[in-house]
């Protein structure tokens, strides 16, 4: 194999800095090329070649990006630190503190593999966000320096090369879109769809290959079509490019919408490139006039850009020989920042910074749920979703535009809004017109947040919210809320644990609990129980710590007298009563959830290996309970009167009902009521089932 000679890589680099850095900035590049190749003197690469090309190229892909000295020197040296005798110290002197900072952050990431066990992943998740919001520039190196590894990821075994491209399509490709890198975020993947589907790749590059031959003549005829029209239009200098869509993004489209390949419509894409904003809309007058706009393939990125700073206007054209082209119309500083994203910011002063308080915005929102989660493992999780939006637009009530992903609720409006705003959400309107919280937004609605002082945060939200941002804002507000309850939950299941045990708790001296603590990394007793009753600690691993031995007891029950004044709350999936077979689920935001044995929820949420309890439950005379009974009725006049006269008399309440239509003689009762016990419930069947109307009576 006839490797390329570093010399022309070097002098290569060194000539597209010239389109952009000052002589004396391409000297100091070259300095830090000498540096590289003499620490990493000796080292090769799986493919054959000499380490040093691999910085080199990552060099190369930052300086298509325009990215500044400090970034381009950066990447240079960024596996210095890690892989060679060269030192933070030498950096700085030699360099800059900049540069030297940017070379550790970069080299703090090195190692990180997100295929490890879940834990390790979250917190090397973290990790990146954290150096990202330290420096962006630590960021693009480290996107960059990934891009170059799947570019020669042929030379690595098959099980190696689909963990890191599928570890790529999940991390790496969604933050390069985040931040608006498209020439990186699309090459990513592209080399990543490649490696997981070969066959697929191969089928479809052949496809549009084909498709687009046999084209092309046709396509050319738009393309001209459209540029004469624009001269005659008075628009003579927009840039008319054309481009063939991606094996990825067709894949996706067919995967997304379910279509086959034929039914792809817009295969092809031209992107016409203006002044300015005037003119983009004035050049889709033109086109639409020329030919026929698809109806519903329209979409306005210009007045309602996307999250990460992109502008455009998109539209699908009917042309000739049933043809569909999409077309892009831009500015040209719409394209520049579509092209170079974030990393803009270090050399189109002018112009960048929406693109970078959108990426500080991002980057700030993330420290905030980072430092309200309370594991690295649901951290990587809220993360994860955030970086995959699709979003909707919608105003407020001054007419500003907040954006959030697809299927956020009101409340999820609420609390980007503000914080306090969502905490003390009432009601909402939509265009004037009440509606409730927890209704599903849609672009191009006015909605309006009504608040009350005495409206807090309650479970339930958790089930409504969405966005990242809301469910951290409730869990952060219902942990400090219920913290007294969740001490006393905590306290209780491990008094429990201890009576289970059969120890006294008189009999553990002060030491025993002063090296309990400290082996739970806990500040105090409370703060012990408070993690017992979120599930941070389990019930099990304290009890040991407590007693000072390896041995493992595994606690299977316990029992609860009362349940007011803990946290403890009941599933409303299964509505659990006294006198019902039951069992507890610690969760990480609210405490102990009490489920039926027999809920397909409990179930499920046993296969995850969450921390869970069989309950003993002895309850208080005075507390009552929601249960849901399903009812179904002869359609006679009177039938709804009869039963509610029924409940009342047994001085048991309805909390909710719902009416559906079975048929024409049949409805449907769905009854939530409140009793004290299973056998309150079983006399409520007994009396329902002497009315002659009804048909059947169970417990949903």
């Amino acid at each position: 194999m006839n490797l390329p000679d570093r010399r022309i890589l070097i002098s290569e680099l060194c000539n597209t800095l010239e389109n952009y850095m000052s002589k004396e900035q391409i000297e100091g590049v070259y300095q830090a090329y000498i540096v590289a190749a003499t620490a990493h003197d000796g080292q090769y690469r799986q493919s054959g070649e000499a380490y040093v090309f691999h910085p080199i190229s990552v060099a190369m892909i930052l300086a298509e990006l325009k990215l500044d000295y400090y970034c381009i020197v950066a990447a240079i040296l960024h596996d210095c630190i890690e892989d060679t005798s060269v030192t933070y110290e030498q950096i700085k002197r030699d360099f800059s503190d900049e540069i030297a900072h940017i070379v550790e952050g970069v080299s703090k990431l090195t190692g990180l593999e997100f295929h490890s066990n879940t834990d390790k992943q979250a917190q090397n998740f973290r990790k990146l966000f954290l150096a990202m919001s330290d420096d962006m520039r630590v960021m693009i190196i480290k996107l960059a320096d990934r891009l170059h590894n799947m570019r020669t990821l042929g030379f690595m075994r098959r099980d190696k090369q689909l963990r890191i491209a599928k570890e790529t399509v999940e991390i790496h490709a969604p933050i390069a879109r985040r931040l608006g890198l498209n020439s990186i975020r699309v090459e990513l993947d592209n080399l990543c769809f490649a490696i997981i589907y070969p066959f697929r790749n191969k089928v479809l590059v052949s496809q549009i290959k084909k498709q687009c031959g046999n084209r092309k003549k046709i396509i050319s005829h738009i393309q001209t079509e459209i540029k004469n029209r624009l001269d005659q239009e008075g628009i003579p200098n927009a840039k008319i490019n054309g481009r063939r869509k991606q094996p990825c993004s067709i894949y996706k489209k067919m995967k997304i919408k379910h279509l086959k390949f034929s039914q792809v419509l817009d295969m092809y894409a031209l992107r016409v490139i203006v002044a300015d904003v005037a003119q983009c809309y004035q050049v889709l007058g033109i086109i639409h006039n020329l030919y026929k706009p698809l109806p519903g393939k329209f979409k306005d990125y210009v007045a309602l850009p996307k999250s990460n700073g992109y502008q455009s206007l998109h539209t699908v054209l009917f042309g000739p020989n049933k043809i569909f082209i999409e077309v892009q119309i831009r500015s040209s500083d719409m394209h520049f920042i579509s092209e170079y994203g974030i990393a803009a910011h270090w050399h189109y002063k002018s112009n960048s910074n929406h693109k970078l308080e959108l990426a500080d915005n991002w980057l700030g929102s993330l420290l905030d749920i980072q430092q309200n989660s309370g594991t690295s493992i649901d951290f990587l999780e809220k993360t994860k979703a955030d970086l995959f939006p699709s979003e909707v637009f919608v105003f407020t009530p001054d007419g500003d535009i907040i954006q959030l992903p697809y299927k956020s609720t009101m409340l999820d409006f609420a609390y980007m809004v503000h914080t306090s705003i969502g905490n003390h959400t009432l009601k909402a309107k939509v265009d004037q017109v009440n509606t409730s919280i927890s209704t599903e937004l849609k672009s191009g609605q006015t909605i309006e947040i009504i608040t009350d002082d005495k409206a807090t945060p309650r479970s339930s939200w958790l089930q409504i919210a969405i966005t990242v941002k809301a469910r951290s804002s409730i869990k952060t507000y219902l942990k400090n809320e219920s913290a007294a309850e969740l001490i006393q939950l905590g306290e209780y299941l491990l008094t429990n644990a201890l009576d289970y045990q059969n120890i006294n708790t008189d009999g553990i001296d002060e030491i025993q609990w002063l090296a309990c603590l400290k082996a739970l990394n806990c500040d105090s007793k409370e703060d012990m129980y408070m993690k017992i009753g979120l599930s941070e600690i389990l019930v099990s691993v304290a009890l040991n710590k407590l007693q000072g031995t390896n041995a493992k007891h595994v606690i299977q029950k316990i029992s609860i007298h009362k349940a007011q004044g803990k946290a403890i709350s009941f599933a409303s999936c299964c509505h659990p009563i006294p006198g019902d077979k039951v069992a507890g689920v610690l969760s990480t935001s609210k405490g102990m959830v009490v489920h039926r044995v027999i809920c397909a929820n409990l179930v499920r949420i046993k296969s995850k290996n969450a921390q869970w309890l069989n309950i003993d439950w002895q309850t208080d005379k005075d507390e009552e309970f929601k249960a849901m009974i399903n009812i179904n009725v002869a359609n006679n006049r009177g039938t709804l009167a009869s039963i509610a006269s029924i409940i009342s008399k047994m001085n048991i309440n309805i909390e909710c009902l719902e009416i559906q239509e079975k048929d024409n003689s049949i409805k449907s009762l769905n009854m939530v009521i409140s009793v004290t016990h299973i056998t309150q419930l079983n006399e409520v069947f007994v009396q329902l089932k002497m009315l002659k109307f009804i048909r059947d009576v169970s417990r949903v």
